[in-house]
């Protein structure tokens, strides 16, 4: 019987590419895979970017005529990096690829064919100021109360209609399942979304959900243009594909119904927008949308050491669905990740502070550090204590803590008690209530700021009364929720307490609105600003006095305005950012704070289906941001809401990770736990050899006297040790 020899297909490049010279054997596999369906496994940090710009190139190489791509991604910087890349290996003929966001992409094709769904190719795309104004129209076209059953405003609804939109879903199904807050008004909702879209149509408007839309309309519905798009698209290539949603995937499906050249790069493991509509199913169920789809890995890391890459395997292996992948390191050894349990938020923000100053006289730069963290209000002592220490930091995340405006809003109320001529605390504050405009503020200011001055909490109720029957009747209900609320804030008994008063302005008083219905009303993610005001309440209740407190915020944002408009602002700063913000970023240092459960995973997301796992995809994302050193905190004890001590729970998923032993005093496992010693009158140093204790050592051993730290020794029993 002969010997059977396989002869393996060598064609040169048209163009001159050296693809053997410049990828590696798994991103040539998926650059020389057949132009037929294909989904690529990307893990973190395996070079995606450069497997995709070389498929296209090989197209074009191929044959395949340039305009005849289409390549879609989710921001403009990835599109312009990626198709720089694709002329930089095909010349000028690449500048004809389709490119770009879908968002983009979509308003190039609307352009050329609106009159087909009823629309002038010169529509508007109205951004999200206008898209209030027009959503507020519509509400009033029809015939809506907005102050019946605290009706959502315009931003809410415009969340709502969105949400439906990217998903197809109902939007009664979106109040059901995302603001079931609202559903006493579903009806109204659902009529206040149809005018809105009417509206729209009306005045030649789109907004950036209709450049979607419209787009699969044009596709479904209007075979004419459907032939033509599909005669001249030849291939499609998607990046980030986990983050498509449903009516992204179902864009995709249609424009490669022809051919079924389409190729989709991304990681299931990665899909960490879900709130935005973002759909996993997309991914996994690929192979069943597109029989015999070819589906290939790009498993070798550039990013991460060996060690980093241990511990976020061993979390991948934790999924409960999704793909089998293992991340292969090909960065030299490095230290094994740091689990550091700390005794609360304020001992945590120090150890980050401190480890962060040791690392910059070792020669890190700042720009090399990241602090990631679940929820922006994670964050709060750690930009207190960095701005203490002048460590100079930017928040990718939105706002510093203190300058985000629901934050501002709360603050208001407590100024205008602490001083009663703050004109403008106090009509900020009252401001927020529904009706209240300026000349009812100017009706009511000198009234107010004479009764905080000579004690509110001595006034009559006739007084009150009479304060709520100037307001108005437009402006009653709120008046009097607001007048109720600052009387109580005025007794001087509370102001020993600025957590409690914080917390007052969140509840609800008999009449009207407290700050906590006026969130839930005014933004779709109401409950993580609440979230936001109840970290401030916490971090305010280990204040003995209003002023206090205050002084020290005082000071906390005046030291950010005074590095902000410094002529000699540092270049180097350390990034705070959540994981969401985070992803496709990466550190040669990155601190994972609040390693607890209700922190990450989030309370909140607990409660959705399939939340779990998308927590534990957030954790995956968080951890292999980091090059070299990965740091993982958490607080023992937290203080409660009544001012109580409450023990914390270690996040599931570092107790779901094999606990570290210890062999011929070398730590084996996935990481190695940090024991803090304090150091109270400063005569220790950083952390050392001497700091770093094994995993079956706590702070409870060290507290019995177990293990006493050589500082701690020779102390008996009635020394006080702080």
């Amino acid at each position: 019987m002969a010997r059977v020899y396989k002869l393996k297909s060598h064609r040169p490049s048209r163009l001159g590419i050296d693809y053997a010279a410049h990828l590696n054997e798994e991103q040539r596999n998926v650059v020389m895979a057949p132009l037929s369906p294909l989904l690529v496994l990307a893990g973190a940090g395996s070079g995606k970017t450069r497997a995709l710009t070389y498929r296209v190139a090989r197209m074009i190489d191929q044959g395949i005529p340039a305009e005849g791509i289409y390549l879609l991604t989710f921001t403009n910087r990835a599109a312009k990096e990626m198709l720089g890349r694709v002329e930089e290996l095909c010349g000028p003929s690449a500048r004809q690829v389709s490119g770009g966001t879908f968002h983009s992409v979509g308003n190039f094709l609307l352009r050329r064919h609106a009159e087909a769904i009823g629309y002038a190719d010169n529509f508007t795309i109205l951004d999200r100021g206008d898209s209030v104004e027009v959503m507020a129209a519509a509400c009033v076209d029809a015939g809506i109360n907005p102050k019946k059953g605290r009706f959502p405003k315009p931003d809410v609804l415009l969340d709502i209609a969105s949400h439906a939109i990217n998903t197809q879903t109902p939007a009664r199904e979106v109040v059901t399942e995302r603001a079931p807050r609202f559903y006493n008004v579903v009806d109204e909702i659902t009529q206040a979304c149809r005018a809105y879209i009417e509206r729209k149509a009306s005045m030649n408007l789109m907004d950036f959900d209709d450049l979607l839309m419209n787009w699969k309309i044009l596709l479904e519905e209007v075979p004419a243009v459907s032939e033509q798009l599909a005669k001249n698209c030849r291939a499609i290539l998607v990046d980030e594909y986990q983050d498509t949603n449903s009516l992204q995937a179902d864009i995709v499906d249609l424009m490669a119904r022809a051919h079924k050249n389409v190729t989709v790069v991304g990681d299931d493991a990665q899909c960490i927008y879900g709130f935005r509509g973002a759909e996993v199913e997309n991914m996994l169920s690929f192979e069943q949308r597109y029989d015999g789809a070819g589906v290939l890995p790009l498993e070798v890391n550039y990013r991460s050491t060996p060690q980093v890459l241990m511990l976020a395997n061993a979390t991948l292996r934790r999924m409960n669905r999704g793909y089998k992948k293992e991340l292969r390191a090909i960065r030299p050894e490095g230290p094994l990740p740091a689990l550091v349990p700390v005794r609360d938020v304020f001992m945590q923000a120090e150890f980050i502070a401190q480890r962060i100053l040791e690392m910059r006289d070792e020669g890190i730069a700042l720009d090399d550090i990241g602090i990631l963290y679940r929820a922006h209000n994670n964050a709060m002592e750690i930009q207190v204590e960095l701005t203490r220490r002048g460590i100079p930091f930017l928040v990718r995340s939105g706002l510093r803590f203190f300058e985000q405006a629901h934050i501002k809003d709360v603050l208001a109320y407590l100024k205008f008690i602490y001083n009663s001529d703050d004109e403008l605390s106090f009509r900020r504050a009252i401001k927020l209530h529904d009706g209240v405009g300026n000349a009812t503020a100017d009706t009511l200011w000198h009234e107010l700021k004479d009764l905080i001055a000579g004690g509110f909490s001595a006034a009559k109720e006739e007084h009150l009364i009479h304060l709520v029957n100037q307001s108005g009747k437009r402006a009653k209900s709120g008046v009097e929720a607001f007048v109720r609320t600052v009387a109580k804030l005025s007794d001087k008994a509370i102001q020993s307490r600025p957590g409690d008063m914080i917390r007052l302005v969140l509840e609800r008083p008999p009449e009207g609105a407290g700050y906590g219905d006026i969130l839930a009303k005014s933004f779709q993610n109401g409950e993580e600003r609440k979230d936001d005001v109840e970290q401030l309440a916490d971090y305010a209740a280990g204040f003995n006095d209003l002023e206090t407190f205050l002084s020290e915020l005082s000071l906390l944002t005046n030291f950010s305005v005074e590095e902000a408009v410094a002529a000699d602002e540092p270049d180097e700063k350390v990034t705070l950012s959540s994981v969401h913000q985070a992803k496709g970023l990466e550190w040669s240092r990155v601190f994972i704070p609040w390693m607890t459960e209700g922190k990450l995973p989030s309370d909140l997301a607990l409660r959705e289906v399939g939340g779990e796992d998308e927590e534990r995809r957030l954790f995956y994302v968080a951890v292999t941001r980091a090059k070299e050193e990965l740091t993982l905190t958490y607080p023992q004890v937290h203080r409660s809401r009544d001012n109580t001590q409450v023990l914390m729970r270690r996040s599931r998923f570092v107790d779901e990770l094999p606990e570290p032993r210890e062999d011929d005093g070398e730590t084996i496992g996935l990481y190695e736990v940090w024991q803090i010693e304090e150091d109270p009158v400063g005569l220790l140093g950083g952390v050392d050899e001497q700091n770093v204790l094994d995993g079956r050592e706590t702070l409870d051993q060290l507290e019995d006297g177990e293990g006493a730290p050589p500082a701690l020794a020779g102390l008996d029993d009635d020394t006080p040790v702080n």
